[in-house]
């Protein structure tokens, strides 16, 4: 919470009992001076926000009572009782909602450059597989995240509409729940100019229903070290995708039902009862096969993978004639994503011979992998599963690599601790993380992005392993070539 935040609560918990003692002598400037300068203070520096509403009641109620020269709990024992009973419940939420859903600060990148983003809005000519409209044609946005030039740019907003609005959406808010959030300062400037030289090509692909750029604490320091990012919104796979002319498109949920059905359903209930009666690890390889192959994930992961390969297939024409021209290094490609775009990251190095290396953020490697070998150095990084979680990624990368493999795990993190989602909702249980502090979680794995692709991108010399030896938090270990 904010400082003026803060203090408005403060006021609202103890001035309603101040002014209600019997001791307490009525001079109501004194206290309208206080609770008027505070709040006008509030508005000025840092903004409304619904989450204060509860505190403001309590406030608008205070300041009529000392205009009146009334106690705030008055009258008789009921009217007391019912007024307290009230009051309770409003500072329940006034402290509540604004610690739940904050004001956070994401972490301040570390790199050299600037970071600037813009949209490019990608039409092709593959038909859209997940409408029923005869002509339909795939069509992406595309989020640029480079190292920048600033000249007197101003910060974006966190989160654009399409984001906010279909998140709110997914939990049954109203539209303008977060949009409070234009109050969160990023680090990312609105269109500047992209800094002098070519840049290695990262391509992020987000997890299936999730905001397509609520990554910005990685992000941004990724960039800030000297990468582009291209942030793929994968249409109708995220919560919402926004097109230049304002129209949102929504996850495709009566194409996710009609897919993700019943027989998904069984096929995962078989798999895992006979995966919980195997007793050696081949048996429980050959309980999942199937599953880890066919299940719907499986087409998750490579329409995914089809889009990463429209964004590169677009490169050298981006490299000529738009913003990038002469700032993208089309020899120097690698992908990652988080959930279903980190399954997707290890099904495009299969797909794509354009794509050098890649990581794996938490997904559950879904598709054909689990029938063939990586051949590209490929890091898996995973958050610490309970251990009722079944780990299937041992099978789906039973054939191993010819390539380096990194297995890497943060520990006491949880899936989102890859994502924004920690600093938005903080409420471990609802927000999914685990007991690592966010800050720290974000810090280990771009470090890990980081020199994993500055050794296989950019051939810099580095240990990942020592990384262990750095934070305590991290376990990883190297699968050499052929084993």
């Amino acid at each position: 919470m904010r400082i003026f935040e803060i203090i408005l609560l403060i006021i609202s918990t103890i001035f309603p009992f101040y002014i209600s003692t019997k001791g307490y002598q009525l001079n109501k400037k004194f206290p309208l001076v206080i609770i008027s300068g505070v709040i006008i203070l509030h508005f000025i520096f840092e903004g409304y926000r619904w989450q204060m509403i509860p505190s403001y009641l309590i406030i608008l109620i205070l300041i009529w009572c000392l205009y009146k020269e009334h106690p705030f709990f008055n009258g008789g024992w009921i009217r007391k009782i019912v007024s307290g009973i009230a009051f309770i419940i409003l500072l329940l939420f006034g402290w509540g909602l604004p610690y739940i859903l904050p004001v956070f600060n994401l972490p301040t990148p570390t790199g050299t450059y600037s970071v600037g983003s813009q949209y490019i809005h990608l039409k092709t000519n593959q038909d859209e597989y997940m409408t029923s409209e005869i002509g339909d044609k795939r069509e992406l946005m595309v989020k640029v995240w480079y190292p920048a030039i600033i000249d007197d740019k101003k910060t974006e907003f966190y989160l654009n509409e399409g984001d906010r609005v279909s998140f709110a959406l997914k939990h049954g808010l109203p539209k303008t729940t977060f949009n409070y959030l234009d109050n969160v300062k990023t680090h990312t400037y609105d269109s500047p100019s992209v800094a002098k030289g070519e840049f290695p090509v990262l391509i992020f692909s987000h997890g299936s229903y999730s905001q397509a750029s609520g990554y910005y604490a990685l992000i941004e320091e990724i960039v800030s070290q000297g990468y582009i990012v291209l942030n793929i919104n994968h249409t109708y796979e995220s919560t919402g995708t926004l097109f230049p002319n304002g129209e949102i498109k929504l996850f495709n949920s009566e194409y996710d039902r009609k897919h993700n059905n019943q027989k998904m359903a069984e096929m995962v209930w078989n798999a895992m009862q006979n995966y919980n009666k195997a007793t050696t690890p081949e048996e429980q390889y050959m309980a999942v096969h199937d599953l880890i192959l066919n299940y719907y994930g499986a087409e998750l992961t490579e329409r995914y993978s089809k889009d990463i390969s429209l964004v590169i297939d677009e490169l050298k024409k981006w490299n000529t004639s738009t913003f990038l021209a002469q700032h993208l290094d089309t020899t120097k490609i690698g992908v990652f994503g988080h959930s279903q775009g980190g399954a997707a990251a290890g099904q495009a190095l299969l797909d794509d011979n354009r794509i050098i290396a890649g990581v794996n953020v938490d997904g559950m490697q879904w598709g054909e992998m689990i029938d063939t070998k990586m051949t590209k150095p490929f890091a898996l990084i995973s958050s610490e599963w309970d251990s009722s979680h079944p780990n299937l990624n041992v099978h789906a990368y039973h054939n191993g690599s010819s390539s380096d493999f990194y297995n890497a795990k943060i520990l006491n993190s949880g899936h989102s601790n890859f994502m924004d989602i920690p600093l938005m909702i903080n409420l471990p249980f609802i927000n999914e993380a685990g007991t690592i502090n966010p800050n720290k979680a974000y810090k280990v794995t771009t470090k890990i992005v980081l020199q994993f692709f500055d050794m296989y991108l950019l051939d810099k010399p580095s240990n990942l392993l020592e990384l262990a030896n750095k934070y305590p938090e991290l376990e990883i270990k190297l699968i050499k070539k052929n084993q």
